[in-house]
């Protein structure tokens, strides 16, 4: 998870102290298909595991990834290079390249992008857990695990004084603070953000059905699903779009496409 450096250049409306709180949605995951139809407002989410080993041929697969992969440590590279590859699988089957032919480009934010396609994409990762996001406008994702630590502490930090007052009121600090921070990446990441110039001026509220609600930075708008994405309930996401989009959630085993 990355680490924005405090910033509360820009103000944040404030946020009702009413709210009930973060309530997600909890997932069905259907077995996706190999020939998924995407029409324009509509965003996939697919889930794959990140315990899958890389064959000889796989890593001949995301040979392109490996100069990026060489920047982190051992585990980290294995990692990253496990998510490329299912990236480049789940892309295989929208587009008619093959998966090790894709050649991605970055955002100046550092957002990995397909020249030349219309196709958006996002991906955010927990423990074994990814989850890639497609979708024909600009979308984001994230997935969080529940820490062992504070997030009133984190929100301290990095959130609103006005949220941070809110979140004090409610049941469970921790419970508010891992649910908005999943649903303020998705939306910073949807718009091409950073973290570190976005977080303290965005404010998560809650809805009567415990759906989020953000403000600030333009965000108003936006269209942000809090997600349950395992039947323990202990991983949370978050799926954001600028307009309001409807959503098909799917698992992806080994894919297999004749081009």
């Amino acid at each position: 998870m990355q680490r924005p450096n405090p910033s509360d250049a820009v103000p944040v409306p404030s946020i009702p102290s009413c709210d009930r709180g973060p309530i997600p949605t909890p997932v069905t995951w259907q077995p996706g298909p190999s020939q998924p139809e995407l029409p324009e407002r509509m965003v996939h989410l697919w889930r794959c595991c990140l315990t899958r080993s890389l064959s000889t041929d796989d890593q001949g697969v995301v040979a392109a990834d490996g100069d990026r992969a060489q920047a982190y440590g051992s585990q980290r590279r294995q990692q990253f290079l496990r998510g490329r590859w299912w990236l480049r699988q789940v892309l295989s089957l929208y587009l008619p390249e093959e998966p090790a032919d894709f050649r991605f480009q970055l955002s100046p934010t550092g957002k990995p992008e397909l020249p030349f396609s219309d196709l958006n994409f996002n991906l955010s990762h927990s423990g074994s857990m990814l989850l890639i996001a497609i979708a024909r406008q600009p979308v984001g994702v994230d997935v969080e695990q529940p820490r062992s630590r504070s997030w009133l502490a984190l929100a301290r930090r990095y959130f609103p004084t006005a949220e941070q007052e809110v979140m004090q009121q409610s049941a469970d600090c921790d419970r508010w603070g891992l649910a908005s921070w999943v649903c303020k990446e998705a939306w910073i990441k949807a718009q091409g953000r950073t973290l570190a110039n976005s977080l303290r001026h965005l404010a998560c509220s809650w809805t009567a059905t415990g759906q989020p609600c953000l403000q600030g930075l333009g965000s108003e708008n936006s269209s942000i699903r809090l997600l349950q994405v395992d039947p323990q309930g202990q991983q949370w996401a978050a799926i954001a779009s600028p307009d309001e989009l409807d959503y098909q959630m799917w698992s992806a085993s080994i894919i297999l496409r004749n081009h």
